[in-house]
């Protein structure tokens, strides 16, 4: 895990490491470049605090796109 924000999520939301995946990648499809970015930190803050994580990719996609999220 080389995100510093995915790691302190992962240890505050308890997430497991397909979870962290699944939220790198939807946070790539989403547009962010950069996993360390403070609009990317927001998104994936989001993501876990709604418990989108366990919803499969696409819906997370689609989830975050209709709240506004994604560049």
């Amino acid at each position: 895990m080389e995100s510093k924000v995915l790691l302190d999520l992962s240890i505050k939301y308890g997430l497991n490491e397909e979870q962290i995946s699944k939220l790198a990648s939807v946070l790539y499809q989403l547009g962010y470049t950069s996993l360390d970015d403070a609009e990317c930190e927001r998104a994936a803050g989001y993501a876990c605090a709604m418990k989108l994580v366990d919803l499969p990719g696409e819906e997370i996609v689609e989830e975050m796109r209709r709240k506004g999220f994604g560049v």
